[in-house]
């Protein structure tokens, strides 16, 4: 195939140079000469010549080699050697560690036991005349025990242990720290909120009621002193003109559970009589009353009353409020 197509590739070439020198013009204008003939001359047609093909060989034939089995040879082993005997030294020296020895009795020699023959009689012929034979005299073998092969007892000495002196214990200096002195907590100053007693004063003629300008109460409070109990009174401003009366307690006043508020004194003359409403004259505790805080004055305010003076008539008795 290959040489087929080389030869139609060079045809086709050698047609296509044929056809481009007959086409071909030249670079000066070419010179008009009479033809010679009247028609161009023909060519012959191309006469096909078939490639030549290379001869087929036929394929490579291949035979696998023939090997020869492989012959075995058997490995060669080693000779085995009996196990080394091993003889101890005359001079035995202990190591540092001794393991403790394990005994093994001593193997006796083997000796085979004697075996019997007994002794051949010599051929005797029988004389005519009977006579005892007489038996050889055969001493009895004497038995001799095997002789045990006499083995040193090996003599065990204890390993050295080395000296290791005890330690000396030591104990621990503990660092010296002084014992802390104590010192209690300084409460911060807080400054005492003053505390005030305030109430009304009225007066009670018949069915008639009003308050009392200028009048006073006390506050009496029994504080325990060196030779008893002792009483301080404290007396209040006089009232306004709505009855209103306040005092202030003193900071000698330690205790409030021991004081009492009472009546002391009306500037009216018609009506000067104490009565013992809202307990005005046996007094008035104040552990009864609560306190309210005055948040703008910063006060504490202990609210009682309100007390009744009358005149010389006693009043009708006035319900609590």
């Amino acid at each position: 195939m290959a040489i087929k197509s080389t030869s139609l590739t060079i045809c086709l070439l050698f047609s296509l140079a044929t056809i481009a020198t007959a086409y071909y013009s030249p670079s000066s204008p070419p010179v008009h000469q009479s033809p010679a003939y009247t028609h161009k001359p023909t060519l012959p047609p191309p006469v096909y010549t078939p490639p030549v093909y290379k001869p087929t060989l036929p394929p490579p034939v291949y035979t696998k080699p023939t090997l020869p089995p492989p012959v075995y040879t058997p490995p060669v082993y080693k000779p085995t050697f009996p196990p080394p005997v091993y003889k101890k030294s005359p001079t035995y020296s202990p190591p540092s560690y001794v393991p403790k020895p394990t005994y093994s009795p001593p193997t006796k020699p083997y000796v085979p036991k004697p075996t019997y023959t007994p002794p051949t009689k010599p051929y005797v012929p029988k004389p005519t005349t009977y006579t005892s034979p007489t038996k050889p005299y055969v001493p009895k073998p004497t038995y001799t025990p095997p002789t045990k092969q006499y083995v040193p007892k090996p003599t065990y000495t204890p390993p050295t242990k080395p000296y290791v002196p005890k330690p000396t214990y030591t104990p621990p200096t503990k660092p010296y720290v002084p014992k802390p002195t104590y010192t209690p907590p300084t409460k911060p100053y807080v400054p005492e909120i003053p505390k005030v007693v305030d109430g009304i004063i009225l007066c009670k003629n018949g069915y008639e009621t009003y308050p009392i300008q200028g009048a006073k109460a006390k506050i009496v409070c029994s504080e325990p002193g060196s030779y008893g109990k002792k009483d301080v009174v404290i007396y209040s401003d006089p009232t306004d003109s709505k009855g209103y009366f306040h005092v202030a307690l003193t900071e000698i006043i330690k205790n409030l559970l021991h004081c009492r508020v009472k009546l002391y004194t009306s500037p009216v003359e018609t009506c000067k009589n104490p009565t013992n409403v809202n307990k005005g004259l046996t007094g008035v505790p104040l552990s009864m009353y609560g306190y309210r805080y005055h948040s703008d004055k910063n006060l504490k305010i202990f609210s009682v009353g309100p007390f009744y003076f009358t005149g010389p008539k006693s009043a009708p008795t006035t319900p609590k409020y």
